[in-house]
């Protein structure tokens, strides 16, 4: 059964060089002609729906956005053409295609790995939330040079790769954020983006790739030698505390399977916000990027967007007497310490700018704390974003999700509180958690589509436990694939971290905070993604001043910011284009 198609029309879009090509495209939205599609395809999931969230506002302006959302519901998405070359040493995915309304449940990564270079702040990296870690037993960290501290990582790692050539003003500059379970080699998984002429153009930009903390690609993580342990096998670094207490007390302490201490379970809680602040101190410090043309990133990569704009795209707020949100902040960097206009005392990072009230420096983890001076003027360190398939915090619906998969893996009776046998892990519950995930991304209609009610095994039962469903065995290799390159304990952290997604979280609400992001904000929403409905990036233009909804059409579901490139690629280049 065939997705009723809308009318192919022209669109004007962005080749490489400073051209403009007129192509057509046609591409998939969902209808509700057919009867069978409208119960797998409701019309809340559809292109066409636009509800908006109600806001209170006399603005003109806003209720011109709110027509212009409405209106982007409806639109067909460009398609351009692209250069078949890619950056030497780069092997791409392959792509999947979606152009013929293919809807096969294809991969979204290719090969994953830790390779790119690596930066470790020099000091003490001060998460958002500060205090005493305390997980471990007692008997385990008697030693008070073995404490490890709730809300502080040394030391603080992240792997990246680069790509392209930076320019002599240091502003031509691309950041790419991966989701949940990427990497920094933006290759893997949107290689078809990435090379001369295409949207990620090495010939023009240069791209920086972070992978994000707690990862276990490169980045410290729960998987990362813990501190205070020299992890030598030849030099005993035991306390006596530690040898009184015996085995016991040190097999609680997490291992690998080389039987070296990592942090395990005891990995500090790290939030989206950690991960962005210490990628821009990395930009900043390292790299000595001036300025950033544009952060893109969906679904987790979406968030961090997000972030980015919030911390690094937003002009800062007057402060009102009150501190709002801003008293006692703790950053990071020179701990240079200044006092806001509200008298609330901060430790700042000593980024370039001037900060909130009469602090020189950006508050810790504000709005707008990143700034810099290009043409001979203050602005945001970040002039554009492209946040695709993400809303402005984590809601109760996609934290139930996580939830529910990080149920699957302590279920799993080898999980033993996270302390399990590094040669026996609980694989079940995180193959299981893969599974649900997987059924999250995608679609009913999609799943439909692909499987039915297909068998394996046409001679076996049609139904009962023993029946052969494909759909069963896709989800069970899906998980099991899984394994060769995850490990539970980082999925349960890296999902927790999802969760603290909350751009309003000490800052105000959420509407007032995104009301100080004025670069410009192209937010691409996918007409059929179910864990991150339109609604939620209607919410978002909505309530940025200068930012407008592009909608990706497609039976995939949220994969379908992976799995549709030759549209969001389109969205990408042409916004690129259309903005310094």
């Amino acid at each position: 059964m065939e997705v009723p198609r809308p009318l192919s029309v022209p669109m004007m879009t962005a080749t490489s060089g400073s051209s403009l090509s007129l192509n057509y495209s046609s591409h998939g939205s969902c209808s509700n002609n057919n009867n069978l599609q409208s119960s797998l395809f409701p019309p809340s999931s559809c292109s066409f729906y636009s509800t908006l969230a109600t806001t209170s506002t006399s603005s003109s302006a806003k209720s011109a956005k709110s027509t212009r959302i409405a209106s982007a519901a409806a639109a067909v998405a460009p398609s351009i053409t692209t250069p078949t070359t890619t950056p030497t040493n780069i092997t791409t995915r392959s792509q999947s295609s979606t152009k013929n309304n293919d809807t096969s449940m294809d991969d979204e990564y290719g090969t994953m790995n830790s390779a790119g270079q690596t930066f470790t702040y020099p000091t003490p990296y001060h998460l958002e939330i500060y205090g005493t870690f305390g997980h471990p037993p007692s008997s385990i960290n008697s030693s008070s040079s073995r404490l490890l501290p709730r809300g502080t990582l040394n030391p603080a790692t992240l792997n990246y790769n680069t790509y392209g050539t930076l320019n002599a003003a240091r502003d031509n500059v691309l950041v790419i954020c991966h989701a949940l379970t990427g990497n920094a080699s933006l290759e893997a998984w949107w290689g078809e983006l990435l090379g001369p002429g295409k949207a990620f153009d090495t010939d023009q930009y240069f791209i920086v790739c972070c992978n994000i903390l707690g990862s276990c690609y490169g980045s410290v993580g729960p998987s990362s030698p813990r501190p205070g342990y020299d992890n030598d096998d030849d030099n005993d670094d035991t306390t006596k505390e530690e040898e009184e207490a015996g085995a016991a007390a040190h097999n609680a302490i997490p291992r690998d399977k080389s039987n070296k201490a990592i942090y395990g379970m005891d990995f500090p809680d790290v939030s989206v916000r950690d991960t962005v602040r210490l990628q821009l101190l990395l930009l900043k410090q390292k790299l000595k990027i001036n300025s950033i043309k544009c952060v893109i990133g969906g679904s987790f990569g979406g968030m961090q967007a997000m972030e980015y704009c919030v911390m690094a795209g937003a002009t800062r707020p007057v402060a009102n007497g009150n501190g709002a949100g801003n008293n006692g902040a703790v950053g990071n960097g020179n701990n240079e310490t200044g006092k806001n206009a509200a008298g609330g005392a901060g430790v700042v990072n000593g980024t370039f700018g001037m900060g909130i009230g009469e602090t020189k420096n950006g508050i810790a983890y504000g709005i707008g704390e990143f700034v810099t001076k290009r043409n001979g003027r203050i602005e945001p360190f970040v002039r554009s974003a492209v946040p695709i398939a993400c809303g402005a915090m984590h809601t109760a619906w996609q934290i139930g999700i996580s939830e529910t998969q990080r149920q699957a893996i302590y279920a799993d009776p080898k999980w033993k509180g996270g302390r399990y046998d590094p040669h026996d892990p609980p694989k079940s519950g995180l193959s299981v958690a893969r599974q649900v995930a997987m059924v999250s991304y995608r679609t009913p209609f999609g799943y439909h589509k692909k499987f039915g009610r297909a068998l394996t095994d046409e001679s076996g039962p049609s139904y009962g436990s023993k029946a052969p469903w494909q759909v069963k065995s896709y989800l069970e290799y899906q998980g099991n694939k899984f394994l060769e390159r995850f490990d539970p304990v980082t999925y349960v952290k890296l999902t927790e971290q999802m969760d603290s997604h909350d751009i309003g979280r000490g800052r105000g609400s959420v509407e007032e905070v995104l009301s100080h992001v004025e670069i410009p904000v192209c937010v691409l929403g996918i007409d059929s993604d179910v864990l991150y409905p339109l609604r939620e990036q209607e919410e978002l233009v909505q309530w940025m001043p200068n930012a407008d909804l592009k909608i990706i059409h497609s039976d995939a579901g949220h994969d379908g910011f992976l799995l549709e490139q030759d549209q969001v690629a389109a969205h990408i280049k042409s916004f690129l284009y259309s903005h310094d």
